[in-house]
């Protein structure tokens, strides 16, 4: 967002509009949308070491991405390397949650603001 001053301006209307039920969700809104960007961005630098990986694949788990028929002559992983899928795994978990997160709040700020222009 290259200016986020409508953005600011329009959560301002919502808050005086709607009260502090606005309020709460647009800050959770606000700080879920900044960490889902900051964990999105480390996702697509973040390098296992993992061949078939790209930053394209950011929002995949490690499972998703592995060969299933490796062959016996491939070498194994080793344990940095499954270190590392094991955090990437994990933030590809607080991604979804994020997402999770982000979903339940604008759909109770959007119920918020239907029940305020029906009522």
């Amino acid at each position: 967002m290259k200016n986020p001053f409508i953005i600011i301006i329009g959560a301002i209307i919502l808050i005086f509009i709607l009260g502090t039920k606005a309020f709460w969700s647009i800050l959770v809104l606000t700080i879920a949308i900044y960490l889902l960007i900051f964990v999105s961005n480390y996702l697509k630098k973040f390098e296992t070491g993992d061949k078939d990986l790209t930053n394209k694949d950011f929002w995949k788990y490690s499972c998703d991405i592995r060969k299933f028929k490796k062959s016996i002559w491939e070498p194994k992983e080793t344990s940095e390397v499954i270190n590392k899928k094991i955090f990437r795994d994990r933030l590809v978990n607080c991604y979804w949650t994020l997402i999770l997160i982000i979903f339940f709040f604008s759909c109770y700020l959007f119920t918020g603001i239907g029940d305020f222009i029906l009522s």
